[in-house]
């Protein structure tokens, strides 16, 4: 006891606002976890689907010897005629009268 014969505690005013924080860390905490838990399967859902269609991809490359759209892209710009624009040669922008330079 102090001197002033006064003791001076929470109460239960104290108790239940220390309760009431415990229980909303528990409930944060548990609502945490659970969303990690859902992004961490979600993402290894989707890096199973990715390297499965990537398989596939492969494989129906290998067996068919069909060129999908990303290696016709990628087989176009190899070969020098991936300037982004279809249906046209590398000396389309060419001046057939050779007068380029008096345009300036």
């Amino acid at each position: 006891m102090n001197p002033t014969g006064v003791e001076i505690t929470a109460g239960l005013g104290g108790f239940l606002v220390l309760f009431g924080l415990g229980l909303a860390l528990w409930f944060l905490g548990r609502d945490l976890s659970r969303r990690l838990r859902r992004s961490r399967q979600r993402e290894e859902l989707r890096a199973a689907d990715a390297e499965a269609a990537a398989a596939d991809a492969q494989r129906a490359g290998a067996e068919g010897g069909e060129v999908g759209p990303a290696q016709d892209a990628a087989e176009g710009v190899a070969d020098g005629a991936g300037d982004g624009v279809e249906g046209q040669s590398d000396a389309a922008g060419s001046d057939p009268a050779g007068d380029a330079d008096s345009r300036s």
